[in-house]
């Protein structure tokens, strides 16, 4: 399974400005509230666990994985901590991360593996289940910002933000966004109902 595509709030005109209030699904217009968390810059990947083996994929199945990226998947500590899933088919969904992977350097000295969704028992977990799953694989995950309105995220972004991850101040990328209960699209693919929000969006 590839990570479904992640909308802007809004739709774009022919400069790819975000139009405000002209939203990119229906869907997020029923919404008041929404759960936020830091969106980190990296390269997306897909971790398939099944009886104790690992697979990783990048974004695509043709994507390229960095070097020591796979070697941070094949610790001893990692591969021992998959043994919680017991049989159980388990889709870890994040993002490598680190020095020499996108802006990484402002995240950490060496690259790792940042937790962001699982997909699990046939369904998507939920925040405080993604974050059970990271501590349990000696994983980070995203900083929890928290319930927002949308109005309350704009301005969080336009502010631009200090990033989360550590103390570092470096500035936050943006913010990545989930109804909470967890919903699905009214569509065929009934991907989580999620979109995403950048500072550069913002001039």
């Amino acid at each position: 399974m590839e990570y479904p595509k992640i909308n802007s709030i809004w739709k774009r005109d022919d400069n790819n400005a975000l139009i405000p209030g002209d939203y990119a699904r229906p869907e997020f217009a029923a919404f008041k509230q929404w759960r936020v968390e830091e969106k980190i810059d990296g390269t997306n990947i897909r971790v398939y666990v099944q009886d104790g083996n690992i697979e990783i994929k990048g974004r695509t199945n043709k994507a390229e994985i960095p070097a020591p990226l796979l070697a941070f998947f094949a610790r001893d500590e990692f591969m021992r901590a998959l043994s919680c899933f017991d049989t159980r088919p388990v889709q870890l969904f994040g993002e490598g991360f680190g020095a020499g992977i996108q802006s990484g350097g402002i995240y950490r000295p060496d690259v790792a593996f940042i937790l962001f969704d699982v997909y699990m028992s046939n369904r998507w977990s939920t925040r405080e289940e993604v974050h059970e799953t990271a501590a349990l694989l000696g994983l980070d995950h995203p900083a929890d910002l928290g319930m927002m309105t949308e109005e309350e995220i704009v301005a969080f972004v336009k502010s631009r933000p200090k990033g989360r991850y550590n103390d570092n101040g470096y500035p936050m990328e943006g913010v990545m966004v989930r109804s909470q209960p967890l919903m699905r699209f009214n569509t065929q693919s009934a991907d989580p109902v999620m979109w995403k929000l950048k500072v550069k969006d913002f001039k």
